[in-house]
């Protein structure tokens, strides 16, 4: 064995690079001087309440939005202020946007839809149908390959969302809010698969925006986000270790710019808790049943509920409860 000492392997750029990136929306800042990247192969989590800009970031690593003046993007080595650089990354980049099947088309199959995004991002013809059976079997919707989009549930819909993005082997993922409104069931089995794909493919780089703090924990690093602006940027461990704390919420809140004391703290009144209802049944139901076609929405469901009752309906995405 030589006593050489092999010099490292130069390390690969990375797939996201922005700096000092600007937007806004008229006299709204969405995002104010933010600097962020990603190394491929890496999962980074932009966390966040609604409205702090992780939407816009998203959209314009996607190239779905302009770069306005200030800042630049690069992104799979192509510089996004350019549109001729641009339209090259935007096949290798996969993007779902925030809302439940909102990239897909609610008419046609599940099966019609894989094919579209299929041809859309110019899937030979002849790998089309074993990666699209490939994709179905994995996420077991195979035996739903013939229903309509806009009638699955929640997280049938998100996961047909993501054999969709991930037709054409992209190099770069972006998930925006994915499990918002998904049962926690539908959500576990949907970042198991979207582990299973980064296991197959460990070159293969994800971004996510979420405002759920405990869906973050799972990946490299975190990036917190309020007003526009990164708050802070590291391994979860990191965060936790920095601020003392022993769990993100914690962590973000820490991170949160002090806000001046008010003089005079507001009286809290106690919430009155809500007596249940002892009146007579003002809904009953007895042997409810629903079908659609030869699918059973609702089998033989009684139900009373009276008056000045809080009654709640608990249940995955797609057991009845809407129906």
């Amino acid at each position: 064995m030589s006593d050489e000492v092999q010099a490292s392997a130069p390390a690969r750029p990375p797939i996201v690079a922005a700096t000092h990136l600007g937007h806004r929306f008229g006299r709204t800042v969405a995002l104010d001087d933010v600097t962020f990247s990603v190394a491929p192969g890496e999962a980074v989590a932009v966390i966040g309440p609604d409205g702090v800009g992780k939407s816009t970031l998203l959209s314009l690593i996607a190239g779905a939005r302009r770069l306005q003046k200030g800042g630049t993007l690069s992104v799979l080595g192509a510089n996004m202020g350019r549109a001729r650089e641009r339209e090259a990354a935007s096949p290798r980049i996969a993007f779902m946007p925030q809302g439940l099947g909102a990239s897909l088309y609610r008419d046609l199959s599940v099966g019609e839809n894989l094919l579209f995004f299929a041809r859309l991002f110019g899937v030979p013809r002849a790998e089309r149908e074993g990666e699209i059976v490939r994709l179905l079997k994995a996420t077991a919707l195979l035996p739903f390959r013939d229903r309509p989009a806009g009638k699955l549930s929640g997280g049938m819909k998100q996961k047909l969302g993501l054999c969709c993005a991930l037709i054409h082997a992209p190099d770069l993922i972006l998930l925006d809010e994915p499990t918002t409104g998904v049962d926690p069931l539908s959500r576990r089995e949907f970042w198991q698969l979207v582990d299973d794909f980064r296991a197959e493919d460990p070159d293969l780089s994800l971004v996510i925006a979420t405002s759920t703090l405990e869906e973050a924990a799972r990946f490299d690093r975190v990036a917190m986000m309020n007003a526009g602006r990164i708050l802070a940027d590291a391994p979860p461990a990191e965060l936790l270790a920095r601020t003392g704390t022993t769990d993100l919420d914690a962590a973000f809140v820490a991170f949160l710019p002090e806000r001046p004391a008010s003089k005079e703290a507001p009286a809290v009144a106690p919430v009155p808790v809500a007596p249940v209802g002892d009146g007579e049944p003002v809904i009953v139901a007895e042997g409810l049943t629903k079908t659609f076609g030869a699918f059973t929405a609702v089998d033989h469901v009684s139900v009373s509920i009276r008056r000045g009752e809080i009654y709640g309906f608990l249940g995955s995405n797609g057991c009845g409860k809407s129906t």
